[in-house]
């Protein structure tokens, strides 16, 4: 993974675009050093992003001298525009991004900064023929058996190889696994195509090639993302590999593409010279979900190399857990299912992988959550010593039952079932999965459909529609995926106002997304409660996220800490009643019922009743709605 350095003053920042990154790139948090210091001692970063302290953006001469201290490409986050002006002259390898930003525009800077990245053409010196850990990419089971016979034959020429396949599927792994092969390679040198300029590569080529003492040298010359290309960018290239050959320069040249490019060319979309001098030898590595039956022995190999590295003993699937791994459709290919393995073996740490422990979620949530642990026996089977010991030692009282007073609006909690029905555990579990894969499906088909229609406005409006709604099914699936992880709670003394402000800060790119404002009423900064910390933060975020899904843009929800271990929250509806649970069963709302919520919040009522508190909704008058919870004060 690609590693991004965050400086800002503000820890929320800084968590924040963790959060934002955290899902693709290995993220180093901290704030400035004495002196706006960005070294990383023996660590290396791809890309920084920088929080300029106020004032200090348009100080040119510490603009210039904070700017020569980076070794990779940086995006600064500035308070205004006009400091962001003092940045603009250093060069392609910095952007600007004014606070507040919207997190579209963060990431599409963070990639194209990436980008250029890139195409830096910073030159590696290959490792010998047959060694080094970019050799096993030419094997099975990373490879199929017939495309590891033709890359190996590959591998001894220096014909030009175009590499085709989805994103994920380690079109660069295997590229530098050739590379690595041939003992005639030279130096690799690695670029994104889109981002590289014409005389930008002439120059850097020319001084690699002749290096200096001016002797010819080889060189591997990788190209991604070919599909990404414009015509101008492609007439560009292809002039440039004209004056190369025209020199004599020996240039292997590897590409890859995500597209079928000769698909491309027919439709004239892709230059036909360009592709015929780029494609001599071609490669073409199939989808994951098209390799089933080698999925158990590639997680095989990958438990293996990561079970190592985290200095685990044997580590072995169990037959439930490798059928799962079959079935998934891997949308993101490979690059998928080695994270997913890695997530695992680092999260769950024991010999025997059940298909429960799986960690297939994107989120946070689904990192931190532990597998649940086998029921206890009851009380009155446990022999008399085990019976005593039952009973917490450290606690300092027990938590007291949640009290009904008159008039406000709670029920009574009963505390013997404690919400922790085993058979609903299993069913949320596993209707997760049953639909968690038709769903990946679904996605893979919607964005193959902009191949598939004419009108251009269609094709957009029609993936961003879709892909929408089935990003928010699938945070939906992964909340219940982590709810059936919990059992029976582990009470202990916690904050009940830094929990609330916790859960708040995961959920800041939604609502800066929304535009929503958050505006704190009390705010007993002193209360304690009992309750178990994980079960708490899952409560108080799925509540929230419910919240802001039912606002209107830029709408404001107000939030109360009190001391007596009530959290209530206010807003206005967007429209009509809380959406109930009821629309994703197609029930009407009679039959439904005027109690119904959303299914965040109800997973959000059930935690906190096994915690010994609870939650009710009211409806006020003019749209708003206010949700109050209660659990036991300490």
């Amino acid at each position: 993974m690609k590693r991004i350095l965050v400086v800002d003053e503000s820890r929320a920042v800084r968590e924040t675009l963790g959060l934002l990154l955290g899902r693709d790139f290995t993220v180093v948090q901290r704030p400035p050093l004495p002196g706006n210091d960005l070294s990383l001692s023996d660590e290396q970063a791809d890309l920084v992003v920088l929080g300029v302290p106020q004032g200090l953006a348009e100080n040119k001469a510490a603009v210039g001298r904070i700017a020569a201290q980076l070794s990779c490409p940086a995006l600064v986050l500035v308070d205004s525009k006009a400091s962001a002006d003092s940045w603009k002259e250093l060069g392609e390898r910095i952007e600007c991004l004014v606070k507040p930003f919207n997190p579209y525009a963060f990431k599409e800077k963070i990639d194209r900064l990436l980008a250029v990245s890139a195409a830096t053409l910073s030159p590696s010196i290959p490792a010998a023929p047959g060694r080094g850990p970019a050799r096993r990419y030419l094997d099975f089971p990373y490879v199929s058996a017939a495309i590891s016979a033709l890359a190996r034959k590959y591998a001894l020429t220096t014909l030009p190889i175009l590499i085709t396949g989805e994103a994920g599927c380690g079109q660069e792994q295997i590229a530098r696994a050739i590379h690595s092969a041939n003992a005639k390679a030279g130096l690799w040198i690695s670029a994104y195509a889109p981002g590289v300029d014409r005389g930008y590569l002439l120059r850097q080529m020319d001084r690699l090639l002749h290096g200096e003492a001016g002797a010819a040298r080889r060189l591997t010359l990788f190209l991604s993302n070919l599909e990404a290309l414009d015509p101008a960018a492609q007439a560009s290239l292809l002039g440039f590999l004209e004056e190369e050959e025209e020199k004599g320069s020996r240039i292997w040249l590897l590409s890859s593409s995500q597209d079928d490019l000769l698909e491309k060319v027919y439709r004239r979309e892709f230059s036909s010279p360009l592709y015929y001098r780029l494609a001599t030898l071609t490669l073409h590595l199939p989808p994951l979900r098209d390799r089933r039956e080698d999925v158990p022995a590639l997680a095989g190999a990958l438990v293996q190399e990561y079970g190592e590295r985290l200095n685990l003993e044997k580590v072995e699937f169990s037959p439930d857990a490798v059928e799962r791994l079959r079935n998934y459709l891997w949308f993101g290919n490979l690059s998928e299912l080695e994270t997913v393995i890695a997530r695992t073996l680092a999260v769950r740490r024991k010999e025997t992988i059940e298909a429960s422990d799986l960690v297939l979620g994107t989120g946070e949530e689904a990192v931190v959550v532990p597998a649940a642990p086998p029921p206890r026996p009851a009380a009155e089977e446990r022999p008399p010593a085990e019976q005593k010991s039952a009973v917490p030692e450290k606690a300092e009282k027990q938590p007291p039952a949640v009290s009904s007073p008159a008039g406000n609006g709670y029920s009574p909690v009963s505390r013997a079932g404690n919400g922790d029905s085993p058979n609903i555990r299993v069913l949320i579990n596993e209707l997760a999965h049953e639909l968690k894969n038709p769903m990946v499906t679904i996605k893979t088909f919607a964005q193959l459909l902009g191949d598939r229609f004419d009108d251009a406005a269609f094709r957009v409006r029609f993936q961003e529609t879709v892909g929408s709604d089935i990003e928010r099914m699938d945070d939906l699936l992964e909340a219940m995926l982590d709810f059936s992880r919990f059992t029976h709670p582990a009470a202990g003394k916690i904050s009940l106002y830094e929990h609330v402000r916790g859960a708040l800060e995961e959920i800041v790119p939604d609502c800066i997304r929304k535009g929503a404002t958050i505006r704190w009423g009390r705010k007993d900064e002193a209360a304690e409660v009992f309750a178990d910390e994980l079960q708490l933060r899952y409560a108080f975020k799925n509540m929230l996220r419910a919240v802001l899904a039912q606002v209107r843009p830029a709408a404001e929800i107000q939030i109360d800490v009190g001391g007596d271990g009530r959290v209530e929250v206010s807003y206005v509806l967007e429209g009509g009643r809380m959406s109930p649970l009821s629309q994703y069963l197609d029930i009407s709302p009679s039959e439904a019922g005027d109690d119904a919520v959303p299914l965040r919040v109800l997973l959000a009522k059930i935690l906190l009743e096994r915690n010994g508190g609870g939650m009710k909704v009211t409806h006020l008058d003019g749209g708003k709605v206010r949700i109050q919870a209660e659990l036991p004060v300490a």
